[in-house]
């Protein structure tokens, strides 16, 4: 017969809350709670100081093919609000639904309260109105800085403690309940503002990289028949059409419809632009930088790279060179970027083929094209394989693209896009990182004031000495949060006009 250890944790009277289960007083929960005592700041709960905490509707709506904007948890991610892959309400029954408050306004921090519990972004002033479904907690709260508030709740700190208010043995659920007695530092209003405005610069600089995108789109899109007016799946075909690929897919009426009007309008075949390669690599240390599939967005420019020991990359990769690359995987998820020269050198999925421009051709405009939902209707009717359905690299070389004379002038828009993009993410990181390092005594809120009324007054010296010596991780050799700080301020500095 064996024994088995039982942990026995004694609790002090005077740390006792509401609950009483035994998780929430885990050693972990304790010592992150005397750690935040001894900052001596007042930590209110949510509930205390919010003037509204609510969830959206619990009444699956009628949804219309266009409307009102209606979003879910999914919605949330990365600290910002996402409108894509969302349902519409009709005008009437969003109306009803901000009766309810299940519409958030301006300012109010979003939830999430399934999928990625804990999750939390600011409705930003631009943003379009919007309904939210149950999935999602809307926190209106004038006695914080709503992006310093949604900071917290992304940092660490503050989801170690909405995990701690979860309820659920096998799945975990967050309630409005639970969400209220989350407890948040009260810091001084320029130590929140200081924290609040690095989302801030990072909301404005992901608008100004989505406008840019807008720009290149309009610009270089050729017009090409709607895919529902092409539903037929069988094509007759003259000889002189018929090519190395005799796939069938190759030759539905989606396909040539869509191959025409580029062709109709000027575009080229890739293989007249570029070149599509593979190369690999089986050497590279844990500190490699690593673009996984999951790393390239699907709608824009932006990437979230990583690195070979945090993904636990073995074996063979993708060795990376600056330009373009697309997964050769599922094509219809639109896996395209460019790898920028800060990542080349690094290694990837080895599902990525990499596009090498040729002489006199831009790359960023070729990234751009490749982009293009046209591209996506090219590829998908070729890929072959019924799980795992995949491209090769003839089936790329054949892709026809728009063509435009001002390439360079086009590529430079998406070029600064995805600098935006970047920056946006690093500003996003620095925010969570000063919550963090506050918390965990390797900074003092005296600093953050300081710079803050510094920034006010004009100077940045403060702040670009944070900047600089905020690093991620704890990790020996830790790369910098913000690698460049002075391309950082350049980019704040920038334009923000429709010319930007």
């Amino acid at each position: 017969m064996t024994s088995s250890q039982v942990m026995i944790t004694r609790v002090p009277h005077s740390i006792l809350r509401s609950r009483i289960d035994s998780g929430f007083y885990a050693p972990e929960h304790l010592e992150r709670e005397r750690r935040l005592r001894q900052l001596g700041v007042v930590r209110p709960a949510i509930g205390e100081t919010a003037s509204l905490v609510t969830d959206g509707t619990h009444k699956t709506p009628n949804y219309v093919e266009n409307g009102v904007p209606f979003l879910s948890a999914t919605n949330i991610s990365d600290s910002a609000l996402t409108f894509a892959d969302h349902r519409f309400v009709s005008r009437a029954e969003f109306l009803q639904l901000r009766a309810w408050n299940c519409a958030p306004l301006p300012n109010d921090v979003v939830v999430a309260k399934s999928g990625s519990i804990g999750n939390a972004a600011v409705v930003p002033s631009h943003a379009p109105e919007f309904a939210v479904f149950e999935s999602v907690a809307i926190v209106r709260c004038d006695r914080f800085d709503p992006y310093y508030l949604a900071t917290f709740l992304n940092s660490r700190i503050g989801q170690q403690e909405i995990k701690r208010q979860t309820k659920g043995a096998v799945i975990r659920h967050l309630h409005l309940e639970d969400l209220r007695e989350v407890e948040v530092p009260e810091f001084s209003k320029e130590a929140q503002c200081y924290i609040g405005d690095k989302v801030r610069q990072a909301e404005r600089l992901s608008e100004r990289a989505r406008r840019l995108e807008a720009e290149f789109r309009s610009a270089a899109t050729v017009a090409i028949p709607s895919s529902s007016l092409m539903a037929g799946k069988t094509s007759r075909v003259v000889t002189g059409e018929l090519g190395r690929n005799l796939n069938p897919g190759a030759y539905t009426p989606n396909r040539r419809a869509v191959r025409a009007a580029i062709r109709g309008a000027g575009g080229r075949t890739l293989d007249t632009l570029a070149d599509v390669e593979s190369p690999t690599t089986d050497n590279y240390p844990a500190t490699a930088p690593y673009l996984g599939l999951d790393a390239i967005d699907s709608a824009t420019c932006g990437l979230k790279p990583s690195t070979a020991g945090a993904e636990a990359v073995a074996g063979t990769a993708r060795l990376l060179r600056e330009g373009p690359a697309l997964s050769r995987l599922r094509p219809y998820l639109n896996k395209v970027t460019y790898i920028p020269p800060t990542l080349a050198g690094g290694i990837g999925s080895t599902e990525l083929l990499l596009v090498r421009p040729k002489a006199g051709v831009d790359g960023w405009f070729l990234y751009g094209v490749l982009k293009l939902k046209s591209s996506v209707r090219q590829l998908n009717p070729v890929a072959t394989g019924s799980t795992h359905p995949r491209v090769d690299r003839e089936d790329v070389l054949d892709l026809l693209v728009p063509w435009r004379d001002e390439h360079e002038a086009l590529g430079a828009k998406l070029r600064a896009a995805q600098a935006c993009y970047l920056a946006s993410a690093a500003l996003t990181a620095t925010a969570t990182t000063l919550v963090e390092h506050i918390i965990d005594v390797r900074m003092t809120e005296a600093e953050l004031v300081a710079a803050q009324k510094a920034i006010e007054a004009g100077d940045r010296s403060a702040d670009r000495e944070i900047l600089k010596a905020l690093v991620q991780g704890d990790i020996p050799d830790a790369k910098p949060v913000i690698p460049n700080v002075d391309a950082l301020y350049a980019l704040l500095d920038g334009p923000e006009g429709p010319d930007a």
